[in-house]
């Protein structure tokens, strides 16, 4: 399958702030399921846009806006080739899984962020009756059902930086704390797991919008990561498409930043994706545009000496 994908985030302030730091984790990753063939990323007011890889592989976008604005946009499309579900869980080597020649892949059994080995998760592990060192199938099987049976999917009760402890005190959440709770089962059972920002597509009819969507990859005893999404208790196949793998969410939000200023600051977020004919090119073509969106050199109303200086930290998008 063929997708295109168009994210649309856009910042309104209250205020004029003096600048703006952000960055992006909204480029999608060429993997064994997925090829990336276009990427073209836009942001408004315009100004340079720079781009490195950070130490998990994963693409990363920033830029800096040093003038006072009111309001940021950043667009950003994609067209993907995806491939069917590679095998169910039920499908995976069974025997165990030894982790003493891998390296980084460690780096997933450690606990830290939103997904920390509490209390309240060791009593959520208590009720799996699967070991440490069984097949990881079956383990993950195991975590998925006691999931699926205890935690339901509600967009209200929790934010963008919940943690794991505070889903599983509403027993409740949306796929970014649903994807940390099954990571956080996994690692206690010894099994490397990580995040996944991602977008699904979603058959629908009309104009509704789509989903930036999070789920989970573990470590199978061959080396290879295994996706599953807990929150809609499947296999991800055609539909998903991987943008950044993390630790957790705090490692590949779609953005995070900073400004100056004291003015209140309003997010808004949407994804749409379509199928679309297939690209008959080989290599990934990047561009990049600008919006038209006005800065000042000073504020247009009144003295600059007059805006709060203090630095705050940027609304981020909570993966639904």
């Amino acid at each position: 399958m063929t997708l295109e994908i168009e994210h649309r985030i856009q910042f309104k302030y209250s205020d004029f702030i003096s600048e703006s730091w952000m960055e992006f984790w909204i480029e999608p990753k060429s993997t064994r399921q997925q090829i990336v063939r276009s990427f073209f990323l836009a942001v408004g007011p315009p100004t340079k846009v720079h781009t490195f890889t950070d130490w998990l592989g994963n693409t990363v976008h920033h830029f800096g806006i040093p003038k006072y604005h009111k309001e940021i946009e950043v667009l950003a499309r994609s067209i993907v080739e995806t491939q069917p579900a590679a095998c169910n869980l039920e499908d995976l080597p069974t025997e165990p899984l030894h982790t003493e020649g891998f390296t980084t892949e460690k780096d997933f059994l450690l606990f830290g962020g939103p997904i920390k080995d509490s209390p309240s998760l060791l009593k959520f592990s208590s009720k799996l009756k699967s070991k440490s060192g069984e097949p990881v199938g079956k383990i993950a099987e195991e975590i998925a059902h006691l999931i699926e049976n205890e935690i339901t999917y509600n967009p209200v009760v929790t934010q963008y930086n919940s943690t794991v402890e505070d889903a599983l005190k509403h027993k409740a959440g949306v796929c970014q704390d649903i994807a940390q709770i099954m990571i956080g089962l996994l690692r206690l059972k010894g099994v490397p797991a990580r995040y996944v920002n991602g977008y699904l597509h979603v058959f629908r009819e009309g104009e509704v919008a789509s989903e930036s969507h999070a789920w989970v990859e573990f470590l199978t005893p061959t080396g290879e990561w295994m996706p599953y999404d807990p929150t809609n208790q499947c296999v991800p196949d055609e539909r998903y498409v991987v943008v950044a793998h993390g630790r957790n969410y705090d490692d590949v939000p779609p953005n995070k930043g900073v400004y100056r200023g004291s003015a209140t600051e309003v997010l808004t977020a949407s994804v749409r994706t379509s199928i679309t004919e297939r690209m008959a090119v080989n290599e990934l073509r990047n561009s990049f545009g600008s919006l038209d969106l006005p800065v000042f050199a000073k504020i247009p109303s009144r003295a600059p000496q007059m805006i709060d200086d203090q630095a705050r930290t940027q609304t981020q998008q909570q993966q639904q």
